[in-house]
C-alpha cells in the first residue's frame, strides 16, 4: 500500500545563468542583491511566507543552465 502524500511540491525553474555557489547562503536575507536595481526583498519575503506555512524551499542552481526552486507546503489533514 502507497504511503500518504503529505505535502505538496512547487517547482519554479529558470534557464538564466544560475546562483554562484559563494552567494547561496544569502539569498534569502533581506536586502542582498546582485542587482542594480534590486530591493534585495523577493526572496527573503517568500522564505518568510513559506516557513510562516510550515515549509520549506530548496534550490539547485548550476551556472550557465539555471536555478530551480521547489517550495514543500504540509497537506491540511
Amino acid at each position: 500500500q502507497a504511503a500518504a502524500v503529505k505535502e505538496i511540491e512547487i517547482a519554479i525553474s529558470d534557464t538564466g545563468m544560475g546562483i554562484p555557489k559563494d552567494r547561496m547562503d544569502r539569498i534569502f536575507l533581506p536586502f542582498f542583491t546582485t542587482k542594480e536595481k534590486g530591493t534585495g526583498l523577493g526572496l527573503a519575503i517568500v522564505h518568510k511566507i513559506v516557513l510562516s506555512h510550515n515549509g520549506r524551499i530548496e534550490v539547485d542552481s548550476q551556472a550557465e543552465l539555471g536555478t530551480t526552486f521547489r517550495l514543500y507546503f504540509p497537506l491540511a489533514a
